[in-house]
């Protein structure tokens, strides 16, 4: 019973060691929130809703461009493809502020903030207009869903040609 009891303290301490340790070492691995450069190129998503496609071109110049238009199967898309220039862009830790003004049958817009994670992006798009309103784009780096789109759409025509 003595040896048992024993045994159980000792995987205890270790158990709780162990806690301290894995701990320490989440602790020195936090995630380091992106640079500017690291965010140039293009994001695309959905909104919210899913209602509007969202192309965001950020530049190394901290300018760029956002596009917006409805998917072709809604009516919303009769609307047409709303133009914003970006004029600047910038990061502060995991936020991202962009200032820009409609180019090409687009509304004003009175703000455009949003939260950066490691590999995604969260919009808020707003305007004071009709009592204030927002959209809520979701947009992943182009790459991140074009090559994995690519690729797998290559293998399912590879084994469709084999049969």
């Amino acid at each position: 019973m003595r040896v048992r009891l024993t045994s159980l303290c000792a995987v205890f301490v270790v158990f709780i060691v162990g806690l301290q340790c894995g701990t320490k070492v989440a602790e020195a691995k936090k995630p380091i929130p992106p640079a500017a450069k690291e965010l140039v190129g293009v994001w695309i998503g959905f909104d919210k809703d899913e209602l509007t496609f969202n192309r965001l071109d950020l530049r190394a110049d901290s300018t760029g461009f956002l596009a917006r238009v409805s998917p072709a199967d809604t009516i919303l898309h009769q609307q047409g493809v709303h133009v914003y220039r970006i004029r600047k862009w910038s990061v502060n830790g995991w936020t991202i502020e962009v200032q820009m003004v409609p180019e090409s049958n687009a509304f004003a817009v009175g703000y455009v903030r949003g939260r950066i994670d490691l590999g995604s992006m969260r919009l808020t798009i707003g305007g004071p207009e009709h009592g204030g309103w927002k959209e809520e784009p979701f947009l992943q780096p182009e790459s991140r869903i074009s090559i994995p789109n690519q690729e797998t759409k290559s293998r399912i025509e590879e084994i469709e040609e084999k049969q």
